[in-house]
């Protein structure tokens, strides 16, 4: 009978709220509606969320993309080149990046055009052949630390040279586009050694110069071996003359394309610096692998037979309290040892003089000097007094402390 009360009073509320009018003076929007609508709210706050963590992901990964690549013109780290490209562009040449070799071949490259090469190791036979057709009718062409197999490759009249002891500053000593002698610049550049008429060498160091530059010649334009590398990167543009040299260097047109090449472009038949590996190489390091294996095998020692211990071990209580003793005197914390045994002094007299647990420092003296009759103020600064600053002063509290126990029995 009670729930049939309970039941008929929620079916007249529920049919009284269904009959009120609403606050505006329509009716109520039904209970299905107000739920859609709160569902739709939060899947737009879950979507606008799912959206700026997005935004974020994508700004980072933008970010960090070539960060660690060396003289990469999107990279601020120390390695990267980003300062340079970006002084270049705010001087009002245009700065174009290309990463691949179907971006490059879209590039646009005129006679106001520098073309920049970095990554040069990534460059094939192919890649390499290409890159210099499409550079044709640029006004300069600069490679950036180029192997002996990419000049071979690109048939120029330049060779690496033998490394020398650099020293610390390095004048151009040339008249180029761009450069002066009285440039300088620091040493510990890769050396190059030109073998055509009319080529410049730059920030020589004794049979090698940090730049060399090659005349237009047989349709290619004018070429710049670069390998003094410090005039593009961030940590070292800052450094004498490098960051007027390497704008000069780069800036002498209207627009600079600045190539990255990608391993992606080459194929499985081309020819890398790697191809020129001897092809015993590999069965030759796999066979050293195996002889290192025997090796191991043959001289490893064999372990031998296992020793029972019966564990836990019983540690005698008087060895772990010297050796603890024993540390805290090498450690000289006099002060710590002598609130230990403070406080173990002030529980046994409390105990002794019938006073509650945990009474401090202060009642427990009190308590005591009134039952051997001595000062209080002695009593006091034996149990709560500074502590000791020294082992003479320890052992002299330790004294104190005995002593003010065995008074305390004898009352």
């Amino acid at each position: 009978m009670t729930l049939q009360v309970w039941e008929r009073a929620a079916a007249h509320e529920a049919t009284r709220d269904a009959a009120s009018p609403s606050p505006s003076g329509g009716e109520a929007p039904p209970r299905g509606r107000r739920r859609w609508r709160g569902r739709l709210l939060w899947a737009a706050a879950v979507l606008a969320a799912l959206a700026l963590v997005a935004i974020a992901v994508q700004v980072g990964l933008t970010r960090s993309a070539h960060r660690g690549q060396e003289l990469d013109p999107q990279n601020a780290g120390p390695e990267g080149a980003r300062a340079v490209a970006r002084v270049v562009d705010d001087h009002g040449t245009r700065v174009r990046v290309v990463r691949n070799e179907g971006a490059f071949d879209g590039a646009e490259v005129d006679g106001g055009t520098t073309v920049v090469v970095t990554r040069t190791d990534a460059l094939s036979a192919e890649t390499a052949r290409s890159m210099l057709d499409h550079a044709r009718g640029a006004r300069r062409l600069v490679l950036v630390g180029p192997s002996r197999f990419l000049l071979r490759e690109l048939e120029l009249p330049v060779s690496p040279a033998a490394a020398a002891s650099a020293p610390r500053v390095v004048r151009a000593g040339c008249t180029l586009d761009g450069l002066s002698p009285t440039d300088t610049v620091a040493g510990g550049a890769d050396l190059y050694t030109a073998d055509a008429p009319g080529a410049t060498s730059c920030f020589t160091v004794g049979d090698g110069s940090g730049l060399v530059a090659l005349p237009p010649s047989g349709g290619r334009p004018e070429v710049v071996v670069l390998g003094a590398t410090d005039l593009l990167r961030n940590d070292s543009i800052t450094r004498f003359d490098a960051a007027g040299v390497a704008v000069r260097l780069l800036a002498r047109g209207d627009s600079v394309v600045w190539y990255v090449p990608s391993y992606l472009d080459i194929t499985s038949s081309d020819t890398t610096a790697t191809s020129e590996v001897p092809k015993a190489v590999a069965p030759l390091a796999f066979l050293a692998l195996w002889a290192l294996l025997v090796l191991m095998i043959w001289r490893g020692r064999r372990f031998g037979p296992l020793v029972t211990e019966p564990l836990p071990a019983v540690v005698k209580a008087i060895e772990t309290t010297q050796s603890r003793g024993r540390l805290y005197r090498k450690a000289g914390d006099a002060g710590r040892a002598g609130e230990a045994l403070r406080a173990r002094a002030v529980r046994r007299l409390a105990a002794r003089l019938g006073l509650p647990t945990g009474a401090s420092a202060t009642a427990v003296a009190a308590a005591a000097a009134e039952a051997t009759g001595q000062d209080p103020v002695l009593v006091t600064a034996t149990l709560a007094g500074p502590a000791p600053t020294s082992e003479s002063a320890l052992v002299d509290l330790a004294h104190d402390l005995s002593q003010l126990e065995k008074d305390v029995r004898r009352a």
